[in-house]
């Protein structure tokens, strides 16, 4: 399996030509799940692994075998109830999804890769791509992929950049993004708290990818991704709208001290 750190160029993924025509998709969809989430605005923590090794439902059919281990978690974040939360939702919506015939999937911030890795196994065809910053990530999803028997290409970088040749052409686009409202410099302080420090509002990631998503959906693109109660999710979806997307929410869940939707 391949993997391609992105310098400012794609090469690797040549096999998708540059978008064809250059007007700007007003049809895309996209779908949020917004997270409500009480933290103390002294101790915030991560989902124990208690909560991280126990599917919050019985929604969906498959399983992603998870090869991972505590080592693994020192730098990479770990499946927790937003991860179930997404995948279950996914196969809520495989339907759709089937109906969709994506030709190119891809998942910002991969982590460990159990997302691509359910997705894929549910739909197999499309292409797969799998990006993350954090180098433990990708040699984590590498082994997830693995064990689960999917074939998802790698890259390593920042959110889209360096794939101007995918502007466009994506169908599916999956981002569960750092979400926890922190302070500026906690967003960069480790590999790991990059995974869920989302700096003012929790949104600074997220608003990054937002100001180009409708560049790299492809006219029938979705994107699905996750949001927290504090990042105002009716804010992203009135922002959404002025861009022509439309925005709807899938699944609700209660999890402990996290309420999901």
């Amino acid at each position: 399996r391949r993997r391609w750190t992105v310098e400012g160029g794609m090469r690797s993924l040549s096999l998708f030509p540059a978008k064809t025509s250059n007007s700007i998709p007003f049809s895309l969809l996209v779908y949020i799940f917004c997270t409500f989430l009480q933290l103390a605005a002294s101790h915030r923590t991560l989902p124990s692994s208690t909560h991280t090794r126990r599917r919050m439902a019985a929604s969906s059919r498959f399983d992603p075998i998870i090869p991972l281990t505590g080592d693994d978690f020192e730098h990479v974040y770990e499946p927790a109830e937003d991860s179930f939360l997404f995948m279950d939702a996914l196969g809520k919506d495989l339907t759709a999804l089937k109906d969709l015939h994506p030709s190119l999937v891809v998942e910002l911030g991969c982590g460990s890769g159990v997302i691509s890795a359910y997705l894929a196994k549910q739909l197999p065809g499309p292409c797969y791509v799998a990006l993350d910053i954090n180098p433990h990530a990708l040699h984590a999803s590498q082994r997830t992929f693995e064990a689960n028997q999917v074939s998802v290409e790698l890259v390593q970088t920042d959110l889209m950049k360096g794939l101007t040749r995918l502007k466009g052409r994506v169908d599916v686009m999956l981002f569960n993004p750092p979400y926890v409202p922190t302070p500026k410099e906690e967003m960069t302080s480790s590999l790991i708290s990059m995974s869920w420090a989302g700096g003012e509002k929790g949104r600074e990631v997220t608003d990054r990818l937002l100001e180009h998503v409708d560049e790299y959906l492809s006219d029938r693109g979705r994107l699905y991704m996750v949001a927290l109660d504090s990042n105002d999710p009716s804010g992203i979806s009135k922002w959404m709208h002025t861009k022509g997307l439309k925005t709807r929410v899938v699944m609700k869940r209660q999890a402990g001290i996290e309420r999901l939707m």
